[in-house]
């Protein structure tokens, strides 16, 4: 458990960090922090409960592009300064790290281990920002045709 806490804490500061180094303002920081903050959670607790690292990726990335998509609109921002920022405790940098390691050593039992895992979660990423895109394009048409539709509606009872 404790663990856990700290390893969300640093995700945390990992990405208040990586957001400072993309200039976020100051005004959407928190928000940009809190998407990191979002995405570990979720990647750990799908994870205890018994997901695998694409599926627990794949959860995580779908969260963090949700809440960009939310941000942005609540704060009239792009959403890509929240979800740069938010993708980043879920990187493979480590599983990166160990296959460059194996294929320099000759270890090829450990470097197909570690791409693989490397390649589930990159897809993982990507799968869950295009779902939670499509989501997102879907919902936002579907009220557009309603607004439209409200607007289209004559004032007057009588139908002229």
């Amino acid at each position: 458990m404790t663990a856990d806490i700290l390893q969300i804490f640093c995700a945390g500061l990992g990405t208040l960090g990586f957001a400072l180094f993309l200039r976020v303002r100051g005004a959407h920081l928190l928000a940009a922090t809190l998407g990191g903050v979002l995405s570990w959670t979720l990647y750990l607790l799908v994870h205890a409960a018994g997901g695998t690292v694409f599926f627990s990726t794949l959860v995580a990335a779908l969260a963090v592009c949700l809440w960009s998509e939310t941000m942005a609109r609540r704060r009239k921002a792009p959403a890509t300064i929240f979800l740069m920022p938010g993708i980043v405790p879920l990187l493979p940098g480590g599983a990166m790290y160990y296959t460059m390691d194996s294929v320099v050593l000759g270890d090829m039992d450990t470097f197909v281990v570690k791409a693989s895992e490397t390649l589930f979660v990159a897809v993982g990423i990507a799968g869950g920002i295009l779902i939670a895109s499509e989501v997102v394009r879907v919902v936002t048409r579907i009220w557009a045709k309603r607004r439209r539709r409200q607007l289209d509606v004559p004032n007057d009872p009588r139908g002229q």
